[in-house]
């Protein structure tokens, strides 16, 4: 399966996020942080099904 370079780069900017916010965790020791982490993972996981979702029924449609 092709994953979309616009996908792959969404992923990356989000790991990349994630992985920011907890470094200031561990610095600052700020429970903010964590809570943001939260709200990017759970967000990322709707879109992900949304896409997943979105491309299944694209790829029934179109099978005759």
């Amino acid at each position: 399966m092709h994953i979309s370079p616009i996908l792959r780069l969404g992923g990356f900017l989000i790991l990349i996020t994630i992985i920011t916010l907890a470094i200031f965790y561990i610095f600052t020791k700020n429970k903010k942080y964590l809570k943001l982490i939260k709200k990017i993972i759970n967000y990322s996981v709707y879109i992900c099904v949304v896409i997943i979702a979105s491309y299944f029924l694209l790829k029934m449609t179109l099978i005759k």
